[in-house]
């Protein structure tokens, strides 16, 4: 089943209290119908006298039988009463739990969300839940990290709950909506926002909350990138160029980008691309990799070294010195414990 049509049965399934009412409402409708047909076919009065004597019946206002009624008509009132009150308890008990037991669950399962989002800490912060922030969410979800949404379309309650996500409801820029998802405990937040200027403001805010966030920015635009650097955001995909290159590369280098799909994507594969941070403290600092004996000591095979100012260095010679602040690009088999 694709996942358009689990959503449109989700939304059925979580919505009980909207579709009894509409169910019930269509029923009330059928019963006037019903009782105005009846009364036409059976004492052949006028169709105002029909919906009139069908109102009253139902309504049990008390009023009086607008003519004689035959024993066929008194018989058919009788069936008409004991069916409108079979439907009023039905649509009482709808409305019930609509306004009710609907909102009591609401609210305790609102309270039970915002506890486990104050227990988060150096988590994800996904602001936007579009088809970027899907497919985010999903690929997170594989890889077991701690995220929380930020989306601010209440329709699109039912997917990230479907999803089972973590969500918060709010204007993902606001500040206090940015706070409340945990934005001075997070490690990184991602604008998936669909315009590049809500996008921007969201990247400054976050910014100015939390000066050590990884601030990840989705453009539409590639000319606004060097603006979102600027404003704060340490890198800025766009969905159309990343596509762009991504065919040339397969246009042009579809054997070598077939491998990297493979050690990076495929979750049977025994190998995946992992980062190993350097500090002051680790085993590895102002060693060479030589020396380090990283390669044997963690099964790995370090392909890249990312220095603290930004540069790469490629297929590292074994004599380079790691730094502290350096981080080491791998490839390891996953069962594999590093130190």
């Amino acid at each position: 089943m694709n996942k358009s049509m689990k959503r449109g049965l989700y939304r059925l399934d979580e919505r009980p209290g909207t579709f009894r009412l509409r169910l019930y409402g269509g029923l009330f409708l059928f019963i006037l119908l019903l009782g105005t047909a009846g009364y036409r076919w059976i004492e052949g009065w006028s169709l105002q006298d029909c919906l009139y004597m069908t109102v009253i019946t139902v309504s049990s206002v008390g009023y009086g039988e607008v003519h004689a009624l035959s024993q066929h008509g008194q018989l058919f009132t009788i069936a008409l009463i004991f069916f409108c009150v079979t439907a009023a308890a039905l649509s009482l008990t709808a409305l019930f739990e609509f306004f009710i037991l609907r909102g009591l669950s609401a609210l305790f399962g609102r309270n039970k969300m915002d506890k486990k989002i104050e227990k988060l800490d150096h988590h994800i912060i996904i602001c936007g839940y579009g088809r970027t922030g899907d497919y985010i969410v999903r690929d997170l979800q594989k890889m077991k990290k701690s995220f929380v949404v930020i989306e601010n379309d209440p329709e699109r309650i039912p997917f990230m709950e479907q999803a089972g996500v973590l969500y918060i409801i709010g204007d993902p820029a606001d500040e206090a909506v940015l706070e409340a998802a945990g934005v001075t405990r997070a490690a990184s937040v991602v604008a998936a926002l669909p315009k590049d200027p809500d996008n921007l403001f969201l990247t400054i805010n976050a910014r100015s909350l939390n000066p050590n966030l990884h601030i990840i920015a989705r453009v539409q635009d590639v000319d606004n990138s060097r603006k979102f650097m600027k404003a704060g955001a340490n890198q800025v995909v766009s969905p159309f160029s990343t596509g762009a290159t991504r065919i040339v590369q397969l246009l042009t280098r579809p054997s070598a980008v077939d491998m990297i799909e493979v050690v990076t994507q495929h979750e049977n594969l025994e190998l995946e691309v992992c980062e190993i941070p350097v500090d002051e403290q680790s085993p590895y600092v102002h060693k060479t990799l030589a020396a380090s004996r990283i390669n044997q000591t963690l099964g790995c095979m370090i392909f890249a070294i990312k220095r603290v100012d930004g540069e790469t260095v490629f297929d590292p010679d074994p004599q380079v010195r790691i730094e502290s602040g350096d981080i080491l690009l791998a490839i390891k088999k996953p069962r594999t414990t590093g130190a």
